[in-house]
């Protein structure tokens, strides 16, 4: 028989192969994408050295010139996101389109979320799912033809989603003069990341499409076309901007229906942070899914119960009586997976829950959930592992954990993760795995209790703080 420090060593030997094959995929684009998908990350377009000789484009008449990015700060040099979306009309009529049409989806940020290490959050409102919140400062760079340029903040910022899930965040800069007014917008969607305690940017395109489909059935857009502005590079983006044309607000007024003059009307006004409430509420026709769905579950239940006599029930009981799971050991591996599954899925839940209960206190909710996040997984990984082999606690810590990560992604509902993340989650779950067989010898073994642990324990730590300080 294969002594059992051969069998460990075997399995890190997979580990470590397993590791360098991923790691290599991230070179030849085989598994995930690129890091630039960091929010905040300075990433270079299209493989220009410097982000400061990228073309500024024409925008309104021609007379404004746009640096098609947006910075961290008033510099070229912390690039973060391209801009990919142009209206040409002031930020409050754009905002107006897209806060006030028929199928509504968006709001505007509040400035009490300012200080939040994050982009936005959302505030419980009745009659709709969308709340406010706000996002870190970014900047863009305008050169209006009259001196060198100047550096412009956000005028706005819309959302549509939640801060402690997924969202698609909309910053919106405004340009030009009177009569020739024009809007940039920078659209991207970003989950929160509990590893890095900030959120991490999946897609610029997606967001692009779905500010173009909002505005393609406004009647007061004349046109939306996509001009090549070169930024392309950056996460899933490819350098075509969607430009939006509008009516001007004369022709909207003497060619819309009342109702629809009024929106228009609205959107030239100075609003405030909340803004009018939506013109249209939830439909009078909406049912309740559940009901069938009783019916459905309990009419299957009463089949089952019909057809499966006691005497079957007896003897299923009998068998689970004599299998592994009635062994205590095998009782505490299932514990273990399931409260490993269960971990991540709670804090998003529970952040989730606290967002809409606690408006307006990310920093709270953060501080109260992450230090159960943080220490929980490697608790569970030291108490309950008991006899068994190494080899099967190491499994199930791995798989266990691993699992809730993936339902975690899910109910959130983000596919596509950056390379980089996606191998300090490997770690990470090695890490855990080390720590269950860590926790299974230390009872018997005195050396695991002074040399091993503190280095298992350590690994994780270090794990913690890699992506917090050092960014991944």
């Amino acid at each position: 028989m294969q002594p059992r420090g051969g069998r460990i060593g075997g399995i890190l030997a997979v580990v470590i192969v397993v590791f360098v094959l991923v790691a290599g995929a991230q070179s030849t684009g085989l598994v995930g994408v690129p890091n630039d998908l960091l929010d905040g990350d300075v990433a270079e377009p299209d493989g220009v050295e410097e982000a400061r000789h990228v073309e500024l484009i024409p925008v309104g008449d021609g007379q404004d010139r746009l640096w098609p990015f947006t910075s961290r700060a008033r510099s070229f040099d912390t690039l973060t996101l391209p801009i990919n979306v142009v209206v040409e009309g002031n930020p409050a009529r754009v905002r107006s389109l897209l806060l006030y049409s028929h199928d509504a989806k968006w709001d505007q940020t509040n400035e009490s979320w300012e200080s939040a290490a994050g982009e936005q959050v959302p505030e419980s409102r009745v009659g709709t799912p969308w709340g406010s919140a706000t996002g870190a400062d970014r900047y863009t760079y305008v050169d209006v033809g009259e001196s060198n340029g100047i550096w412009i903040d956000e005028s706005m910022q819309l959302h549509d989603g939640t801060y402690f899930g997924s969202r698609i965040h909309l910053r919106l800069y405004g340009g030009g003069r009177p009569g020739d007014s024009w809007t940039a917008i920078q659209a991207h969607r970003d989950y929160w990341d509990w590893f890095r305690l900030r959120h991490t940017v999946t897609s610029l395109s997606g967001p692009q499409h779905a500010v173009e489909r909002d505005l393609l059935g406004q009647p007061t857009v004349v046109e939306v076309r996509r001009e090549r502005f070169a930024n392309g590079g950056i996460i899933d983006s490819d350098g075509w901007v969607s430009v939006v044309q509008l009516a001007p607000r004369q022709l909207v007024s003497d060619t819309l229906p009342e109702t629809q003059q009024r929106e228009a009307t609205t959107s030239t006004a100075n609003v405030g942070p909340d803004g009018p409430e939506p013109l249209l509420g939830p439909s009078e026709g909406e049912t309740d899914a559940l009901s069938p769905l009783f019916f459905v579950v309990a009419g299957v239940g009463g089949g089952v119960a019909a057809v499966v006599s006691r005497e079957t029930v007896g003897a299923a009981i009998e068998r689970l009586r004599w299998s592994r799971l009635a062994d205590p050991r095998y009782q505490r591996t299932l514990v273990l997976l399931v409260v490993l599954v269960a971990i991540p899925v709670f804090v998003r839940s529970a952040s989730l829950f606290l967002e809409g209960h606690i408006p307006n206190h990310p920093k709270v909710i953060a501080g109260v959930l992450y230090p159960f996040f943080a220490l929980a997984p490697p608790y569970v990984a030291l108490r309950i592992p008991r006899d068994l082999s190494a080899e099967l606690w190491f499994a199930v810590s791995f798989v266990g954990y691993g699992i809730g990560l993936v339902v975690d992604f899910a109910l959130i509902d983000i596919g596509v993760v950056p390379i980089d993340i996606v191998l300090h989650r490997f770690l990470v779950l090695v890490s855990l795995g080390w720590l269950s067989v860590v926790g299974m010898r230390r009872s018997s073994d005195r050396r695991t209790r002074w040399i091993t642990l503190p280095a298992a324990v350590s690994l994780w730590v270090g794990l913690l703080l890699w992506p917090l300080f050092l960014g991944i």
